[in-house]
């Protein structure tokens, strides 16, 4: 479970913000906790219970105790090293202020979409949260690999064929029960018998897409609206 915190004493960007993050999670099939706090007195008393966040999306202007005290206050005072902290402001003059406290990132109102969503993967990055592994018996014995290793899944009759960076494995399963597992690493369904590693395509075409190994994997007509979509949102998204 990835947790997100959002305080600002704004409740529309508090809102706008949380609708950015919820809705990124659900197209990804990704768990996400968030917590909305108004005031760096609330989220700071939350945190001194012993509550945590991945991420903290934290304006600078606050009341009383600002953005700027807050980010001091997590890195000294609970002498949390971990959390990420992107600053939020309708100001840059806070740069050489914020030195100590380390954020990952200062977003400048007004901030798009897209800025949110791309602190949101570094911070999945930076945590360890954003990879995964995909699991399969064969012989009776349970594999698991990771899936950054995985270029992709041919269904060849009853058996699954998964071509990695190491070279093929086989194995006994249904595409559907595979893509179960995939989908939310940005794996794409792109044919009934073909489910791709986005990472991996190098080029994309109406009918087809080639993977890094040179290899030409068919789209499906029923496939090619969804998967262009998805290459869009990628794209948009700064996926590598």
């Amino acid at each position: 479970m990835f947790r997100i915190a959002i305080c600002d004493d704004e409740p529309m960007i508090c809102s706008r913000i949380e609708n950015i993050v919820l809705n990124y999670f659900e197209r990804n099939n990704l768990e996400v906790d968030t917590q909305v706090f108004y005031s760096g007195e609330e989220l700071y008393k939350f945190l001194s219970k012993g509550e945590y966040f991945d991420l903290l999306f934290l304006d600078i202007e606050l009341k009383l105790i600002n953005g700027i005290e807050v980010g001091r206050k997590i890195r000294e005072d609970l002498d949390n090293q971990t959390m990420q902290i992107v600053y939020i402001s309708g100001k840059d003059n806070y740069y050489k202020d914020l030195f100590d406290v380390r954020p990952m990132h200062f977003l400048s109102k007004p901030f798009d979409e897209i800025e949110i969503i791309k602190d949101i993967r570094l911070a999945l990055k930076l945590t360890n949260k954003l990879g995964g592994f995909f699991t399969y018996k064969k012989n009776q014995k349970k594999y698991r690999i990771a899936v950054k290793d995985i270029l992709y899944f041919e269904n060849v009759g009853r058996v699954v064929k998964m071509v990695t960076v190491d070279g093929e494995e086989y194995f006994y399963g249904k595409m559907e029960e595979v893509f179960k597992q995939v989908g939310k690493y940005h794996f794409l369904h792109i044919h009934k018998s073909y489910i791709v590693n986005y990472s991996y395509v190098t080029k994309f075409k109406y009918d087809e897409v080639t993977v890094s190994n040179q290899e030409v994997l068919p789209i499906s007509q029923a496939k090619r609206k969804l998967t262009r979509e998805l290459q869009i949102q990628y794209e948009k998204e700064g996926l590598e």
